[in-house]
């Protein structure tokens, strides 16, 4: 391979993290916004086949998995804002790796505003959303200044208790009526595909793997690692789904927040009752452990632009303008129902597995084409 396709060269990050942690950095990074909200979504077109949606939107976040790990055959110790400007030239690449570090910069300030909005109007009602924003952000940024490693030791503890607090689910079976299930394919596979359409947002989110793998400490597992992270996020999703469906039905899909509400309904002997609040509480954990992976590529992704010798200096300046950010972009749930539903699916797609897609198939070209000369 030539030079100009790879190269060993100073990285702003010298931390590096296992394979495990890398997973339980995904795992939440991927569901932790959307376990909540998307199952209503993509219910209103599948209605009673939801539960087949996330296994239909997960095929894109395959396809993204083995993209990013393509592109980092080619590039083992780069990130897309480096190998940007080695596969497209430096202007150009320059030019998208700045679009890039704002996509996951606005993806930020989403995650933060749907987390608030969630918090302040489901949770504590009378305190203002933006306590919860800034508190978010704040306990963010402080793991990102502690780097990578930093990040996936706190991954390690949050999404542990993040996934293990989905097993409350499991008290619901006597309630579940699979005849909500029922007909299954009744309006065909179409529906199903629209309602993968709104997953598939979700699962190109994996992109943010193409940032994470140069700091892997056996780069022979990436590919595994992270396909193992998108199946987990798929049974985690289609689990969730289930329950959903059999214990609400189709009315799921009027209601925003339909997990919320079954587990609101659970009841042991009727004495344990409140499980919404433990949910809650591993639900923020997992919000943190999101929102410090979007942080941190924003960050890293900047100072590489930039060329900076330490992203650490950054982290609070942008920290501050998420909080802007976070209230100008999404005023409401209407609006951010709409968004999430008619604008986002096509736009993480186009920019999260399109665009990576197109710049293997330049990448790949170019080999070629050195090759022959």
């Amino acid at each position: 391979m030539n030079n100009e396709l790879g190269g060993e060269r100073e990285m702003l990050e010298k931390g590096k993290i296992s394979p495990l942690q890398l997973e339980f950095m995904m795992v939440p990074t991927i569901i932790a916004t959307g376990v909540l909200s998307i199952p209503s979504i993509a219910g209103k077109f599948a209605r009673h086949d939801m539960w087949m949606t996330p296994i239909v939107g997960s095929i894109i976040g395959f396809i993204t998995v083995f993209i990013v790990w393509k592109l980092h055959q080619l590039f083992p110790n780069m990130t897309p804002i480096e190998y940007s400007e080695k596969i497209l030239g430096k202007a150009v690449g320059k030019i998208l790796g700045l679009f890039l570090v704002l996509f996951y910069f606005h993806g930020t300030g989403l995650v933060v505003k749907q987390y608030a909005n969630f918090i302040s109007g489901n949770v504590m009602f009378h305190t203002p959303s933006v306590v919860f924003t800034i508190g978010i952000i704040f306990v963010s940024a402080l793991a990102v200044r502690g780097g990578l490693e930093v990040i996936a030791r706190s991954a390690i503890i949050c999404t542990t208790i993040y996934i293990s607090t989905a097993l409350t689910l499991l008290l619901l079976l006597r309630d579940v009526e699979i005849g909500f299930m029922l007909p299954i394919l009744e309006n065909g596979v179409l529906p199903v595909m629209k309602g993968g359409l709104v997953y598939n947002a979700w699962f190109s989110e994996f992109f943010l793997l193409s940032f994470l793998f140069p700091f892997i400490k056996d780069p022979k597992r990436s590919l595994k690692t992270g396909m193992k992270a998108s199946f987990y996020v798929m049974l985690i999703l289609t689990y969730v789904n289930f329950f959903v469906l059999t214990i609400l039905g189709i009315s799921s899909v009027n209601q925003f927040y339909p997990v919320y509400s079954i587990i609101r309904g659970i009841s042991v002997m009727g004495f344990f009752q409140n499980f919404e609040v433990l949910i809650t509480a591993s639900w923020v954990l997992g919000n943190f452990v999101k929102v410090s992976v979007f942080l941190y590529v924003a960050s890293l992704g900047l100072a590489q632009v930039f060329k900076l010798s330490n992203y650490r200096i950054i982290v609070f300046p942008l920290s501050l303008l998420l909080v802007l950010i976070s209230y100008w972009d999404i005023p409401n749930i209407t609006v951010l129902v709409d968004y999430l539903t008619r604008i986002q699916p096509f736009y993480f797609i186009l920019v999260q597995t399109v665009l990576p897609l197109l710049l293997l198939i330049i990448a790949l070209a170019r080999r070629l084409r050195g090759g022959s000369t």
